[in-house]
């Protein structure tokens, strides 16, 4: 009998969870695009998602990205660059299908130079910053997003970055 109530407790809260989960379901997007940067490597490939959160103030939601920049080897010098990126955004204007918003948030960068003659490596770290800067977001469909985002990166690995992407909504 205790196992049967407990079975059907158990049961009960899961599907009221369902429930709760479902009405207080905020957006989630996923997609990526093309960066270029100021620093060396210039050209990147972002895996980037957003989550909203207007549960805690309207028109706030949290964003996380990882980039990959290409190797770049002028000469016998070999620059690789990779970052992290969790930013909040805060939708200020919104018009038709376009939304802009401002944005600010950490990053983590890793930088490595190797010269390519002896195989060492010149100079490599690992450096937090902080991110600041605008974006914006065309609407095609209801699934579909096209972004555009510009940001400066202050940290010891200094760079403005320009992004261009395509989001998807889960």
């Amino acid at each position: 009998m205790k196992k049967r109530r407990l079975k059907l407790f158990v049961f009960t809260i899961v599907l009221s969870s369902l429930f709760v989960i479902n009405s207080n379901a905020q957006p989630i997007n996923i997609g990526g695009g093309l960066v270029i940067g100021t620093d060396r490597p210039n050209i990147g490939l972002k895996v980037h998602g957003t989550y909203g959160m207007d549960f805690l103030l309207e028109n706030l939601s949290g964003a996380a990205a990882f980039t990959f920049f290409i190797p770049a080897t002028p000469g016998n010098i070999t620059f690789n660059r990779w970052s992290i990126d969790i930013d909040g955004h805060y939708k200020f204007y919104e018009m038709t299908d376009f939304e802009f918003y401002a944005l600010g948030g950490l990053n983590i960068a890793q930088y490595d130079t190797h010269w390519d003659v002896t195989g060492t490596s010149i100079s490599s770290g690992t450096k937090p910053g902080l991110n600041v800067g605008a974006g914006a977001i065309y609407n095609f469909s209801d699934k579909m997003k096209a972004f555009s985002e510009f940001k400066y990166i202050l940290s010891n690995y200094d760079q403005a970055e320009i992004t261009f992407g395509v989001l998807f909504e889960l």
